[in-house]
């Protein structure tokens, strides 16, 4: 079943380690990068939209999340749901973009699970003390943090390519 949503023109692909972080109970359950497509679909039908959605109070294609080629930035579309999609607590007006900035967060209908746009996180580098006492780290707590994020970013990519190659794997074998 192919959807009927058509991108803007001004669609265009996103830099590079874009992603959003699916957050429900203040736990980080997922990240889902967002930086091979023009666009991408949220809602309960999981044969158009590229992230599905869980809640009975999500329209079968609820929302779209368009990247713009010329702004460089995304920008999220609430596609006529019936109960809304939501930045923070403002609630969209039906097809009208509505940009998204890094570490804005949103939600679609009554669910309780909220994504946070996010960038590539930076590669940790080890500070050392320049009193000399040579390889202390600073900043301890902050290492830590920089260091998960990194790794769940790098998972999540991970699990990105393992599933192209079974979608290219189960293709072949259709085709054969």
């Amino acid at each position: 079943m192919a959807s009927e949503y058509q991108p803007p023109s001004w669609a265009g692909n996103p830099k590079p380690g874009l992603h959003l972080d699916v957050v429900k109970n203040d736990s980080v359950l997922q990240k889902l990068l967002i930086d091979e497509k023009d666009y991408y679909l949220f809602g309960r039908n999981r044969d158009v939209c590229d992230f599905p959605l869980q809640h009975q109070s999500c329209s079968r294609v609820h929302a779209a999340l368009v990247h713009h080629k010329n702004l460089n930035r995304p920008f999220l579309i609430d596609l006529g749901s019936a109960h809304g999609t939501f930045i923070g607590s403002i609630r969209l007006e039906a097809d009208k973009p509505q940009q998204l900035l890094v570490d804005a967060t949103f939600s679609f209908g009554a669910s309780t699970r909220c994504y946070t746009l996010r960038e590539k996180p930076q590669t940790v580098s080890l500070v050392s003390d320049e009193a000399g006492e040579g390889g202390m780290l600073l900043g301890l707590t902050d290492l830590d943090n920089e260091v998960d994020d990194i790794t769940q970013y790098n998972t999540a990519h991970n699990r990105q390519i393992s599933t192209i190659g079974i979608i290219e794997e189960v293709s072949r074998k259709r085709h054969r």
